[in-house]
């Protein structure tokens, strides 16, 4: 309830109050023309409820009516909810999930491109209580000689449908006859008889699949090629399939990384972080993609490198079969796949979450 207020009300003889104009002059509202008044109360309007108040993670309010808590390191941390709001569209929160990318072995010749980790987007999510909800930001697969590893699953847990899962993306498949690892965007097969791993995400969170606004992303790694040490496809990303590796060998590239998802809201601005530099990835001040699949092996240089928007690991940059360039690391905080070049490892992932405060 808004609290009552009193004001002075000069009142035009022989006309109804609602046709009245007045000046205000000493505090007080005076008619034009009469110099009648009368005492009048009125109700203030009320006050806008507080809203839902938390901790954890670094914290960013860029003015657009939310509050960011931004969960970057990869380890385990807690969203601790200290109290609601007695509005209820101020208890709901919307969450950024991103598995860590599969990574190369460093060199990796012949090697398909690594998986992206999978990406989840939940809009609206109702916050019941005012409790602890753990966070878990999956690292990027590591690295090594002759070492290839699947990205870390980043979560968001402590809700009674259940946990957040987002999967960590699949390493690349390499000659001869090792297939692309599954993943919450599959690795890039090596071998034309093998196959490219699948994309796991879209199969995760069945309880939480129904609810509106919920969406996730994940995609198998690419395709064609030929049998022998040829040029291998490119990783799955979070918005599309890998990309296939040319059929004839020769002097070609390999596939390039599946592009990522822009996600409208979680722009690296809106909660403290620099923009992706866009000549090198693709991505623009005001958005950048989640989930990019690493580039796969070739002879030559990929002519698209448009295609690393998606933020994947940079591959296939070498000449022959000893890799002439470094490693291909994913990019930290978007889940990229690394590239097969010179191996490398996943990006890791990341975990957002926003709410109302006005």
């Amino acid at each position: 309830m808004g609290s009552k207020s009193t004001r002075d009300k000069f009142i035009k003889p022989g006309i109804n109050e609602g046709d009245n104009e007045f000046l205000k002059v000493g505090g007080h509202l005076v008619n034009y023309v009469s110099s009648k008044f009368k005492r009048e109360t009125f109700q203030q309007p009320p006050p806008p409820p507080p809203p839902m108040s938390a901790s954890g993670g670094t914290t960013y309010t860029p003015g657009n009516g939310y509050k960011y808590h931004r969960f970057s390191e990869p380890n385990s941390d807690n969203f601790v909810v200290s109290s609601l709001s007695p509005d209820p569209i101020y208890n709901k929160i919307d969450i950024l999930i991103v598995a860590g990318g599969g990574s190369n072995a460093t060199p990796a010749p012949y090697t398909g491109g690594a998986g992206a980790g999978g990406v989840v987007h939940a809009t609206n999510v109702a916050i019941p209580a005012a409790t602890t909800y753990p966070v878990t930001v999956g690292a990027g697969g590591a690295t090594g000689p002759n070492t290839r590893n699947n990205g870390s699953d980043s979560t968001f847990g402590g809700h009674p449908i259940g946990t957040i899962t987002a999967k960590g993306g699949g390493h690349g498949g390499y000659y001869p006859g090792n297939p692309g690892n599954p993943g919450g965007s599959g690795g890039g097969k090596q071998d034309a008889p093998d196959s490219s791993g699948t994309g796991t995400q879209p199969a995760q969170n069945s309880p939480w699949t129904p609810q509106p606004g919920f969406n996730q992303y994940g995609n198998p790694g690419g395709a064609g090629g030929r049998s022998g040490a040829y040029q291998a496809p490119g990783g799955g990303g979070a918005g599309e399939v890998g990309g296939p590796a040319p059929a004839a060998g020769g002097s070609a590239p390999g596939g390039y990384g599946g592009d990522g998802v822009p996600i409208s809201g979680f722009e690296y601005p809106k909660f403290g972080l620099d923009p992706i530099n866009v000549a090198t990835e693709g991505n623009s001040p005001t958005s950048n993609h989640y989930g990019g699949g690493g580039m796969g092996w070739g002879y030559v240089a990929n002519p698209e490198p448009g295609r690393m928007r998606s933020a994947g690991g940079g591959g296939a940059n070498n000449i022959g079969p000893v890799p002439s360039y470094g490693p291909q690391n994913g990019t930290d905080g978007l889940g990229g796949g690394a590239g097969a070049s010179g191996g490398g490892t996943g990006g890791d992932g990341i975990v957002v979450i926003r709410y109302q405060t006005s």
